[in-house]
C-alpha cells in the first residue's frame, strides 16, 4: 500500500501546473512614444499659370513625443492560444517646424528665392486604435501575441508667410503682413505590432508592444490671399503622406483567473 501511495505522490508532484485560464475582461494604463514619418508633396504653388514647385517638395517631417493613454479588451483561451479583441486611446503632442513650405523653398517665384520667414509644420494628436490580438503561452503566466486592426490619428499640417515683395509665396500686402493657414485632419487607416504580456503579482500583469501604422495620405490647401490680389495667386495645394511608429509599455489588470 505504501509503494502505489508513494508512486501517486510522485506522479503529482511532476504533473505539469493546471492551465492558466487567460478568459476574461482587462484594462490598462499606457506610456511610451511615438514616432510619424509624414511626406509632404506639394502639387501646386498657385491657382494661376505658371506655377513654379521646387526641389524642396517632397519635403519629410518626423515629429516624434511621449505618448501616454489606456486600453481594455476581453481575452478567449482554446488551449495554449490566446485571442480577443482590443481598443485603446492615447495622446502624444509631437511636432516638427522646418523653414520654407516644401515646393516653394528654394525658389518658386522669380525674384524671390529660399524660404524667406515662411515656415512649415506638421504636428500629431491623439490616436485610437480597435483590434485583435492571438497570442501563444510560451509560459503559463506569459503571453506571446500580434495584433492588428484599424486605427485613427489626428494630425495637423500648419503653414505661415508673410505677403511681402520678398516672400517667394505670398504677394505683397501691407495690410496683412503676415498670413497663418491650417489643414486638421482625423486620418483613418491600418495598424499591426505584436508584444508580450507577462504576470508581475496578483491580477497586474506588464505589457511590452510595438505597432505600425499607415494612415496613406490626405490632399490639403493653404488659401493665403492677400487684399486686392487675384483670387488663388497664393494657394498652396499639398498631399501628406502619414505612418506612425509606437512603443509601449503598459500596466494591465486583468479581471478574472490568473496563472498560478
Amino acid at each position: 500500500m505504501t509503494a502505489p501511495a508513494m508512486a501517486a505522490n510522485q506522479a503529482m508532484k511532476s504533473a505539469p501546473p493546471p492551465a492558466a485560464d487567460w478568459t476574461g475582461p482587462y484594462a490598462g494604463i499606457a506610456l511610451g512614444a511615438k514616432f510619424a514619418d509624414t511626406t509632404w508633396t506639394t502639387t501646386s504653388t498657385s491657382d494661376l499659370p505658371g506655377t513654379i514647385v521646387d526641389a524642396s517638395s517632397p519635403a519629410r517631417f518626423r515629429p516624434a513625443a511621449f505618448r501616454a493613454g489606456g486600453y481594455g479588451g476581453y481575452n478567449w483561451q482554446s488551449g495554449p492560444y490566446v485571442y480577443g479583441l482590443e481598443i485603446d486611446l492615447a495622446y502624444a503632442d509631437a511636432k516638427t517646424t522646418r523653414a520654407g513650405l516644401p515646393g516653394c523653398a528654394i525658389e518658386c517665384f522669380p525674384g524671390a528665392p529660399g524660404p524667406g520667414v515662411d515656415t512649415s509644420s506638421v504636428k500629431l494628436g491623439w490616436d485610437a486604435s480597435a483590434r485583435a490580438r492571438l497570442g501563444y503561452l510560451v509560459m503559463p503566466d506569459g503571453l506571446l501575441f500580434v495584433t492588428g486592426g484599424i486605427a485613427w490619428q489626428s494630425i495637423e499640417a500648419d503653414g505661415l508667410c508673410q505677403h511681402s515683395f520678398t516672400d517667394p509665396q505670398c504677394t505683397v500686402s501691407p495690410a496683412a503682413p503676415f498670413d497663418a493657414r491650417s489643414e486638421r485632419k482625423t486620418l483613418t487607416g491600418w495598424t499591426a505590432g505584436l508584444g508580450f504580456e507577462r504576470r508581475l503579482w496578483g491580477n497586474w500583469l506588464l505589457l511590452a508592444e510595438y505597432r505600425y501604422a499607415d494612415f496613406g495620405k490626405f490632399s490639403g490647401v493653404f488659401a493665403f490671399h492677400a487684399p486686392g490680389a487675384p483670387l488663388g495667386a497664393d494657394t498652396n495645394r499639398f498631399n501628406l503622406a502619414v505612418e506612425t511608429h509606437t512603443a509601449t509599455l503598459g500596466l494591465t489588470y486583468r479581471f478574472g483567473a490568473l496563472p498560478r
